[in-house]
């Protein structure tokens, strides 16, 4: 492992400590929650409605109570009088839909034998994130693939490794990720949180925590429908970029329509209402509270916070760990210097119009094809 991957992975592990603390010491100090206060959460109605809490029991009262915070915690972002912790949820949204394509393209699209705990490692942390804070396990997961796996290298057939995959076998990933993640979070979003049974938008929330069992699930029966014919790695590229471009738009999305509400007093003057006004200030949007100051706040407000931090420690995660895999790239293919800043630089311009996931994305896509270039490029020497 080279010097840069020993660099990425201090800084992550760095990042790892403050999603800690910002995740799960702050509220612990500020008094707001615990994992020894969720354990015993007795509140079985939605914060600030008459909606009682009706989930299934799990026979497991730890369980049970758990289940019943984290259903009043989305609440708490999915109520739009509380108009900073639904922005913040808006905008982690799209971010951690973003990541999790990512994610799974890197489990699941290369045929190195390291990949089995890789995928393993993918589902596993994210099923956590859900349940203890995606900006938490992002870092952990990027520093686990950076230790597990190696760098890519000059040798032709080494870049045939890292870039060959069953195309059928993506092709099933996206319909998986359609029915595994997409359908589960629209329906958390979209339905009634007073409705029973599976029309219930509070047991949605709740089943969509395990939305990465539902994604692993969907690709084994859609893999059994599209086989596993493998295809050259110059051919591959361009089902890998379709997915990398749905990564790009999931973020964007959110992104674009977060931004669009926090400039909303700006561009459409008047049209708001006085009381919304404080909620949308772009300052507090976008400036990290303090996590170290333990400063008392209300419930609406920590839940906000932590969707912040959330958002924060998950996409500089992502963005490290993509642009060390970009820069591994650049070293096998002697490529010039001035081109690794441009493309820096426009992925920096990426990440102000669509997010950091999308810039994560965008260096990824520069990876292959900086990968295939060399592998193209070492055949025509071949051939000659």
């Amino acid at each position: 492992m080279g010097l840069l991957r020993y660099s990425a992975v201090a800084v992550l592990g760095g990042l790892v400590v403050v999603a800690h603390l910002a995740l799960q010491k702050q509220f612990e100090q500020n008094g707001l929650w615990s994992l020894d206060t969720i354990k015993v959460y007795k509140n079985r109605t939605l914060p600030n409605t008459n909606i009682p809490i009706r989930l299934p029991s799990t026979g497991s009262e730890t369980l049970d109570n758990y289940f019943a915070f984290m259903t009043a915690f989305f609440w708490t972002s999915f109520d739009t009088r509380n108009v900073r912790a639904h922005l913040q949820g808006n905008h982690l949204l799209g971010t951690l839909s973003s990541i999790w394509i990512i994610q799974l393209l890197e489990a699941h699209g290369t045929t190195k034998a390291a990949s089995v705990g890789i995928v393993f490692a993918t589902y596993f942390l994210e099923v956590m994130g859900e349940l203890l804070g995606i900006g938490l396990f992002t870092p952990v997961w990027a520093v686990v693939h950076l230790l597990a796996t190696s760098a890519p290298s000059s040798k032709a057939d080494a870049r045939v490794t890292k870039l060959a995959t069953p195309k059928n076998n993506l092709r099933a990933l996206g319909y998986a990720l359609l029915v595994g993640h997409v359908v589960p979070t629209l329906l958390m979003l979209q339905l009634e949180p007073d409705a029973e049974g599976l029309a219930s938008k509070q047991l949605w929330t709740i089943l969509r925590l395990f939305h990465p069992i539902f994604v692993f699930g969907a690709l084994q029966v859609f893999g059994l429908f599209f086989g596993g014919a493998s295809d050259p790695p110059e051919r591959l590229l361009s089902t890998r970029r379709k997915l990398y471009q749905f990564s790009i738009l999931a973020s964007a999305f959110f992104h674009v329509t977060s931004m669009g509400m926090l400039l909303a007093e700006k561009m459409f003057t008047g049209w708001l209402r006085e009381d919304v006004i404080p909620g949308l200030h772009i300052g507090t949007m976008l400036i990290p509270a303090p996590f170290w100051t333990g400063a008392k706040m209300p419930y609406e407000t920590g839940v906000a916070v932590f969707l912040q931090w959330d958002y924060i420690c998950s996409s500089a995660a992502i963005v490290i760990w993509a642009a060390t895999q970009y820069l591994e790239s650049v070293a096998v293919s002697n490529r010039q210097g001035t081109g690794v800043i441009e493309t820096f630089g426009q992925s920096g311009l990426v990440a102000v119009l669509a997010g950091p996931a999308a810039a994560a994305a965008f260096l990824l896509q520069e990876r292959d094809t900086t990968l295939a270039v060399g592998l193209l490029e070492d055949k025509g020497l071949k051939q000659q």
